[in-house]
């Protein structure tokens, strides 16, 4: 199995690699040019899941989905004024406050990306209610240097074109990796991390290895993947916030960077899906026992505001147990989050060791005996 030094240049490819949800065809590529180093059985389903299939030595044992969403959040392009200046709406949960300012990618019509800057008054120029002010998404643009609409245009640029931040990886001190779009990139290296392991020692289960189209859009992709390959049980990839840092520290959870994989027990998001996911009981306790196992600590978790892919997934078939784990991560969904190189390890040796007990005797009733 993968260690975490072998990890860490398919983390930082991953992590550089554009992939905004909706446009996740480079990342699905080539996290199945990874798939295929493991194993002969890689298909992209017609939604975009990427999906790698390692056959289990027990027919009667139940499948395991093993999930990790491919796309990021972002922005798309709305409009283009006669300046050449682009206005843009959110992909997913953006945080506006973080914007003004920062370096972005801008996507054209060929998949080629060019430099870009989301505009920042001066400081200097700023009255001191501005100073202060979060300024809502629709008074945002991107420069791009351009300057006039024709000139946009011609770059191949157009109205529904991708944006995202702009790909930075930097490694902190010890073994804590920062930059864009940890969150995704984490889970889709754990995958390798599996499906090398799953090559070296087949379990006995057949495990499905998936990421994921549209988490971040409407968290719909992973219930075609379900159909595709009509998977028993879930494992989804996602870990929780750190809540670790001064702001946060003993306020919102229990959960540290470098205390080893998060489980989450329960999470709800009542902004008009009303929808999450409360864990299955059963794969918990495979979970813990796989911790006892392999000496690995679980930290628990549960929050309101956020869901994942098992929210709609568990309702596919006759209901599909799911539960979510994963590497904490500080700063989600800013242009700079962070992981510890440890606790990813350490993810992808738990669901490893949890996948190898999986056997024909596992209850997948939600209310196991």
């Amino acid at each position: 199995m993968l260690d975490k030094q072998e990890m860490r240049p398919i983390l930082r490819e991953f992590m550089e690699t554009p992939r905004l949800s909706g446009f996740e065809g480079p990342m699905a590529r080539r996290f199945c040019e990874e798939m295929k180093k493991y194993t002969d059985s890689v298909q992209i389903d017609r939604l975009g899941n990427a999906i790698a299939t390692f056959p289990g030595t027990d027919p009667q044992a139940p499948s395991a989905m093993v999930l990790s969403h491919l796309d990021t959040i972002g922005f798309i392009l709305t409009r283009i004024d006669e300046g050449g200046f682009l206005f843009f709406d959110r992909m997913g949960g953006v945080p506006e406050k973080v914007l003004p300012g920062i370096a972005v990618e801008v996507g054209d019509e060929d998949g080629g990306f060019h430099h870009g800057i989301i505009g920042c008054r001066a400081y200097h120029i700023q009255s001191p209610e501005q100073k202060s002010k979060v300024d809502p998404i629709g008074n945002l643009f991107i420069d791009i240097g351009a300057k006039s609409r024709q000139e946009v245009l011609a770059m191949g640029i157009q109205v529904g074109c991708p944006a995202i931040y702009a790909p930075r990886y930097i490694e902190l001190v010890g073994d804590r990796i920062a930059g864009s779009y940890i969150d995704a990139a984490a889970g889709l290296t754990n995958l390798v991390q599996i499906a090398s392991a799953l090559a070296e020692r087949p379990a006995r289960a057949t495990v499905h290895l998936v990421g994921t189209v549209w988490e971040e859009f409407s968290a719909r992709g992973a219930m075609m993947a379900a159909r595709t390959v009509k998977t028993d049980l879930a494992f989804s990839l996602l870990g929780p916030g750190a809540a670790d840092t001064p702001d946060q520290r003993g306020a919102v959870s229990n959960v540290i960077m470098g205390g080893g994989p998060g489980v989450t027990l329960f999470n709800f998001h009542g902004k008009g899906t009303l929808n999450g996911n409360i864990a299955h009981r059963g794969l918990l306790k495979l979970l813990r026992e796989a911790g006892e196992e392999t000496g690995i600590p679980l930290q628990r978790h549960a929050a309101r505001g956020a869901l994942s892919d098992t929210a709609y997934l568990q309702l596919e078939g006759e209901g599909i147990p799911c539960i979510d784990l994963g590497a904490p991560d500080r700063y989600s969904h800013s242009p700079m989050e962070t992981v510890d190189l440890g606790d990813l390890e350490q993810v992808g040796r738990l669901v490893s060791a949890a996948l190898y007990r999986l056997d024909r005797d596992f209850d997948l009733g939600r209310y196991p005996a």
